[in-house]
């Protein structure tokens, strides 16, 4: 059945509609597309923004660490070398920073605690050491002890082994009663801070020449 002109203009009037009702609902979609992805980009360069400008203070801020660091390490410097007297004057300049023994490639310390460490052990030089605690001195008198038949004993066995080992060994013995005298100086400064005193010497020297003694007349 063949369609009056009206009926295909109604038709053609129905298509156009259609088609420009699907025409806003694309350009509504591409300019609904194109603001979100204007915002996202406006939106990732804010945020880029904010983390230079964090970057850049973050940055300002270790600058003014490191030279107050360099300022308070060198003034560090010059006080070690006060303390040591005549001695300081071979330490020369401030030296470059080094890691700091037994710590890992890429470690974070912090600069401020070592300051205050050095700045700790400098003072306590500068006083004589920390007091040496009395529950120590039975300690230092067992290492004395200890170290110097140690000793003792090497040179007694290198006494067996021909005139130059008898020669030796009566060296090791004479210098036995000492051999303690290190590791209790070490002993003290490490875990308290403190030197041997006359009194503390003399302990670790007697335990010596008792342990010595008792080991060459048996």
């Amino acid at each position: 059945m063949t369609s009056t002109p009206a009926a295909r203009y109604r038709a053609l009037i129905a298509d156009l509609v259609a088609a420009s009702r699907r025409h806003e609902t694309a350009l509504a979609a591409a300019n609904q597309s194109h603001a979100d992805g204007v915002a996202t980009v406006e939106h990732d360069l804010a945020a880029a923004e904010d983390a230079v400008v964090a970057a850049g203070a973050r940055a300002a801020h270790a600058q003014k660490v490191m030279a107050q660091t360099d300022l308070a390490a060198g003034a560090l410097w010059d006080e070690l070398k006060e303390v040591r007297g005549r001695r300081g004057r071979r330490l020369g300049p401030t030296p470059a920073p080094v890691p700091a023994p037994g710590t890992h490639e890429g470690t974070i310390l912090d600069p401020i605690a070592l300051l205050e460490a050095a700045a700790a052990r400098i003072d306590r030089a500068r006083r004589g050491g920390e007091p040496l605690p009395p529950l120590v001195l039975p300690l230092l008198f067992a290492v004395g002890a200890v170290c110097s038949a140690a000793v003792a004993l090497l040179g007694l066995t290198l006494q067996t082994f021909g005139p130059i080992g008898f020669v030796s060994g009566w060296l090791l013995i004479l210098a036995a009663p000492l051999a303690g005298l290190v590791p209790a100086r070490d002993l003290a400064d490490r875990y308290w801070g403190a030197r041997l005193d006359p009194g503390a010497t003399a302990l670790v020297a007697i335990a010596g020449m008792l342990s010595t003694a008792a080991l060459t007349l048996t």
